[in-house]
This record gives C-alpha cells, sequence and structure tokens, in this order.
C-alpha cells in the first residue's frame, strides 16, 4: 500500500467491511435527513449520483426505495462489492471519486456523506466543480464536512490508518460558493448529538451538514 490518500482510505475501507455495515445500520445520523430533503426536492423518478455509497444501506436504499435511478460510487472494492449483492438494480462504480466522468447536466441530485472530506482539500475545488458541471440547473447536492481547517490529519479507524482533510466553515462555504452552488441550508451538528461514548469512531466529532442548489439561469437561492 502506499503513502498517497487514496491508497490509506481504500485499504482501511476494504478491511472494515463487516464492522462497517453493522456501524452504519445502527448509528443513527441526519445523511437520513438530508437524504429525504433531497428526494422532497427532486423529480418523481429522479437520477441521483451517490459518491462514497459504502454497503449501500442507508442511503442508496432510501434512493433505490422512492424510485431514483442511481449511479453510485465508492473507492473501496469491497464495499462495492457488498452494495452489489444487496442492490442489483443500481449501477455501482468503484474507484476514485476524482477520476469519475459524466456527461454535463446528467443528474438531479447528489449525495455524498462522510467521504469529500477524504480528499485532500487542494482536490476539494475540482471535485466539487465536476459535482456542480455534472449537475442539471435547479439540482440539488446534500453532503457533509468536516470543520477543521487542517490540511493533512492522520488517524486510526477501527485499528486501520486513515486520512482527513478539512477547511473551516467559512472556508467551506467560500469555496462553495466560488464553485456557483447556492446554499439553501447550513448547519454544523455533533455527531450523535453529542452524547457518543468514547469508543465511537465518531466521539467528540463535528460535521457541516449542507443542502446546496445548482442555480438556474437568471434565479438566485437562498442562504442560511
Amino acid at each position: 500500500m502506499s503513502d498517497a490518500p487514496e491508497s490509506i482510505v481504500e485499504y482501511a475501507y476494504d478491511n472494515i467491511t463487516e464492522w462497517y455495515l453493522q456501524w452504519v445500520e445502527k448509528q443513527k445520523s441526519p445523511r437520513e435527513t438530508y437524504t429525504k430533503k433531497l428526494l422532497d426536492e427532486l423529480p418523481p423518478s429522479p437520477s441521483v449520483l451517490d459518491l462514497g455509497c459504502g454497503p449501500g444501506v442507508p442511503v442508496l436504499k432510501m434512493l433505490l426505495d422512492r424510485g431514483a435511478q442511481v449511479v453510485a460510487n465508492d473507492i473501496s472494492t469491497k464495499q462495492i462489492a457488498m452494495a452489489r449483492a444487496r442492490f442489483p438494480t443500481a449501477t455501482l462504480v468503484a474507484g476514485d471519486m476524482t477520476a469519475l466522468t459524466f456527461e454535463p447536466e446528467s443528474f438531479h441530485g447528489v449525495v455524498s456523506f462522510y467521504t469529500l472530506f477524504h480528499l485532500p482539500r487542494s482536490k476539494l475545488k475540482a471535485m466539487l466543480t465536476k459535482i456542480h458541471g455534472w449537475m442539471k440547473p435547479g439540482g440539488v447536492l446534500v453532503f457533509n464536512f468536516a470543520t477543521i481547517d487542517e490540511e493533512e490529519i492522520h488517524g486510526e479507524f477501527m485499528g486501520y490508518g486513515m486520512f482527513w482533510s478539512s477547511f473551516d466553515v467559512q472556508g467551506n462555504r467560500a469555496l462553495l460558493k466560488d464553485v456557483g452552488f447556492d446554499l439553501v441550508q447550513v448547519e454544523v451538528l455533533q455527531a450523535g448529538d453529542g452524547k457518543l461514548e468514547e469508543g465511537n469512531p465518531d466521539f467528540d466529532a463535528e460535521f457541516m451538514w449542507v443542502m446546496a442548489r445548482k442555480k438556474t439561469s437568471g434565479v438566485e437561492g437562498s442562504s442560511t
């Protein structure tokens, strides 16, 4: 395994598949709320891109249950295999999200939870610009960021090395607006409402949750 951030992240998620599945099945978070917010904003049978789908629960399942046509991506081939076994109707693509290519204006919506902060922040603007280009005008993006202003964070996740990178809240806001998104909703929340036990991987963590919209020509969105 190389020391490149993407290799570190891929190796970790390849090796925690069963534990991670159990964790996401029982660990409630705002991702379910934000997925519902997305679906409520989109037309029937929307096209949706799920970046960082993991084993497909709970988000991919929610999207499919509501009739979405989903393309789902994860850097871990083993996580993709678990998702494929559960949801064979979804289009599943393994690999680094920064290498994905789609036609412009392919998706009504994009979801990406607990994923974008695994990219080096030097690559984040380019990734968000790609996402913006793949979205239809008026399309909706829901996701979360970390809130720590650190270029490289190396740590441990369930016994495996992990990589994170992040701007602070104001830096994240500025980046999204610079790319061209309207910020519909932004909130900073403690993981587990601050009630997680010390052994939980998200103990004492804080995330910035965002709903953003791609502008339609001549129409400005709201910001909170």
